[in-house]
């Protein structure tokens, strides 16, 4: 009887650990028209700089109204917000950096990404680009944990989505650093004013957009993303 609980206690162990190395984890397929599988991506998210799985913010503002109280006519306002707008950014542990924003809405199963961010994944041991402005993100039931009775922006701390895109790929790197965001009132350029869009940028100068070069190929960039916070040590 004793062997027996050893024994089930060790492939217990076994089989947690393997369920956590995969709580972190982006498993993409990039594809186009002539390949069948261009490049697979794979890697695990780097837990040392990587402080959370995105932030959530409420995508639509509060609705006003008009009523009457103790006979005083006034205006009173009410949220009943179920969208946020999620961006997330995850450093993996082969230096790339994947940046993905979509709007996300507790009463449906998928969202779609921001058509003027969108996804961007570059840099590290990958040493390409994919971006995509086009497409949707799934989320599995309680896949993904925003609390929308929080109408302010708060930390994700675990999610696991499935994205389907449709981008671009580039044989070169944007950038071999972080990717961040930056304000643009045109959707090419960074500015210092306080806008309403943002857009990545891999210099703080220029917004990274869909890429026209030469060697860029129209693909469709599939898989899933896993993120778990309770696992990432804070910076």
């Amino acid at each position: 009887m004793f062997r027996s609980i050893v024994i089930l206690l060790v492939f217990s162990s076994v089989f947690a650990a393997c369920g956590l190395k995969n709580e972190n984890n982006a498993a993409l397929s990039i594809l186009d028209d002539s390949t069948p599988a261009l490049y697979p991506f794979n890697a695990e998210v780097d837990t040392s700089v990587t402080t959370s799985c995105g932030q959530a913010s409420p995508a639509t503002t509060s609705t006003t109204g008009t009523g009457t109280t103790g006979g005083t006519t006034g205006t009173t306002s009410t949220t009943n917000n179920t969208r946020f707008t999620v961006i997330s950014q995850l450093i993996f542990k082969t230096k790339e950096t994947l940046n993905l924003r979509f709007t996300y809405d507790s009463t449906q199963t998928q969202g779609t990404v921001d058509p003027q961010q969108g996804f961007v994944l570059a840099g590290g041991l990958f040493g390409k680009t994919v971006q995509g402005t086009q497409g949707v993100v799934k989320w599995f039931n309680q896949g993904i944990n925003i609390d929308t009775a929080l109408q302010s922006a708060q930390q994700i701390s675990f999610f696991n989505l499935e994205i389907k895109l449709n981008g671009t790929y580039s044989s070169t790197s944007a950038s071999t650093t972080i990717l961040r965001q930056c304000n643009t009132t045109d959707g090419v350029n960074c500015t210092s004013a306080i806008t309403t869009t943002q857009c990545f940028t891999a210099d703080s100068k220029t917004c990274l957009v869909q890429d026209t070069s030469s060697d860029a190929k129209p693909v469709i960039i599939s898989g899933t993303i896993k993120c778990n916070a309770p696992n990432i040590v804070p910076q």
